[in-house]
């Protein structure tokens, strides 16, 4: 009977640690070249400042990704070409976690939300992209950029420790700062942070060039909060789901009888982690 007693608590013990393993082994961190950033960077979303230096893609996630700094100051860039991360993103935006142990934990990040057009809308001025802004009318067209104007740009401080969410600007007057644009189907996102603190209320990473960090992106993750928001700055209109209005049949004939609304699929978040180690200043 003893024995019997220690052998199911022995076999509850592997099968434990081998889902912590799986769980700790989904997400991969890659490591991440990084260098030396001798010009200023303009966080703008565009690639002016990339164009011909080392970049990152991850073939798993088909994204790519940048890593430099300065003395003063981190930047990364995270690019893809992907409508529904978009989509998921404009809904519940997107996390950028950053660790100085190097140990891929989730204590500071920040959290950008809002600020720019879905992805089949292209900005005034610009050649279309694939959206649809091509044949709209002018009058058509300046409705649509007051919506876009009216977006919320959010950038949120999260200390996840202590249970701290700071809203601050996004343009980067406290520290952080992060941009979004979009070109020909391809969505760039922009950021800068701080290594050291310049003023008492700027928010940094902590860390010094020549260190070894980690950072991990985080998205996709909708919560009822999210999709209630979202429902407000379109103006009351939700989600459809397959097949027609929310309380509608689906065209076609309806469909079983005694069946609700269709379920919508639940999003899948996305998780990406790098280690980089800061670059130095190159020796004069």
């Amino acid at each position: 009977m003893y024995f019997h007693v220690l052998k199911g608590l022995y076999l509850k013990a592997i099968l434990f640690l081998a889902l912590s393993m799986i769980l700790t082994a989904h997400v991969k961190t890659e490591e991440l070249e990084t260098y030396w950033s001798a010009e200023h960077v303009n966080i703008d979303g565009q690639m002016t400042e990339w164009i011909n230096k080392p970049t990152h893609y991850i073939e798993k996630n088909r994204v790519m990704l940048g890593l430099r700094n300065d003395s003063e100051n981190l930047y990364f860039l995270f690019r893809f070409n992907n409508q529904e991360w978009v989509r998921l993103i404009r809904m519940s935006g997107v996390t950028l976690w950053l660790d100085n142990s190097g140990k891929g934990k989730k204590d500071f990040g920040i959290h950008y939300a809002g600020g720019f057009p879905p992805p089949d809308i292209q900005k005034p001025g610009r050649e279309g992209d694939g959206g649809f802004s091509d044949n709209l009318t002018p009058e058509q067209k300046g409705r649509l950029k007051l919506k876009q104007e009216s977006t919320v740009e959010q950038l949120t401080v999260i200390y996840k420790k202590s249970k701290q969410e700071i809203l601050i600007p996004a343009g980067g007057s406290k520290g952080p700062a992060v941009c979004f644009d979009s070109l020909q189907g391809i969505y760039t996102f922009e950021f800068r942070v701080p290594l050291k603190k310049r003023d008492i209320s700027d928010f940094t990473i902590d860390a010094q060039p020549g260190q070894k960090i980690s950072l991990g992106l985080e998205w996709g993750e909708l919560k009822m909060s999210d999709h209630e928001r979202k429902r407000e700055q379109m103006g009351g209109e939700g989600m459809m789901p397959p097949g027609g209005g929310m309380d509608g049949p689906p065209p076609g004939g309806g469909g079983p009888p005694g069946r609700g609304k269709p379920a919508m699929q639940k999003p899948e978040k996305q998780e990406i982690w790098v280690k980089a180690r800061l670059a130095l200043p190159p020796a004069e």
